[in-house]
């Protein structure tokens, strides 16, 4: 691992990263004293680029996932003042667009990966919500699955062996302050999300997931 690079654009947190086009990446939306909708480009060399002035609703605490063939991604859900389900697509050349009216149960908190090569998929969130929402390969989102395992909040989700995906980690607290988890949920590629595995490593929650080692 590299040692730190000096930031670029405004400090925030509760953003949500994804990639785009292939071989970029986006940050977008978050808190930073107030709620934002700021995005910032990545290069395909890793370089982040300065604020791009906001689109759609500011909010925190949401998600993202590519969907489609042709690089496309998508932000999700999250916390505008108020629990939101609001999407905004994201072009393969890292354009967003206005806010999609949202599908499903409003929530912040969550996490999203990639499966079955050219979707995404929605899950769990604050209120110990265990429920998921699939995208299709075309960007829509579909109404709530009902939720399999342990309904979560601050957990990590990502793609793994090429059209899979986990969520993994969180805290279940409804309200209290709960227990963080380290138990995780495979999906396969049809979005299925399968029950709980027992967890592996330390207990903990607000943390990150990432693929890695991907063929081109």
């Amino acid at each position: 691992m590299q040692t730190a690079a000096t930031g670029v654009g405004t400090a925030r947190r509760s953003l949500a990263g994804v990639t785009f086009g292939d071989d970029k990446a986006i940050f977008g939306y978050g808190y930073a004293g107030s709620y934002s909708s700021l995005t910032n480009l990545v290069s395909n060399s890793g370089v982040v680029a300065t604020d791009t002035s906001g689109v759609g609703s500011t909010r925190e605490s949401l998600a993202a996932t590519t969907y489609g063939s042709s690089g496309q991604a998508l932000f999700g859900y999250g916390d505008t003042g108020s629990a939101s389900s609001l999407t905004n697509l994201i072009s393969n050349t890292g354009v967003v667009s206005a806010d999609v009216t949202g599908v499903g149960t409003a929530r912040g908190e969550l996490a999203a990966a990639a499966y079955g090569g050219d979707k995404g998929i929605f899950g769990y969130g604050v209120g110990n919500k265990s429920m998921t929402n699939l995208v299709s390969n075309t960007g829509v989102v579909a109404t709530d699955v009902s939720g399999v395992g342990t309904g979560r909040k601050l957990l990590a989700a990502c793609a793994y062996g090429g059209d899979k995906a986990i969520f993994g980690y969180g805290n279940n607290a409804g309200g209290g302050s709960g227990s963080d988890l380290s138990l995780t949920n495979l999906v396969n590629n049809n979005g299925v999300v399968a029950a709980d595995v027992t967890g592996v490593g330390t207990a903990r929650r607000v943390l990150a997931a990432v693929g890695f080692s991907f063929s081109a």
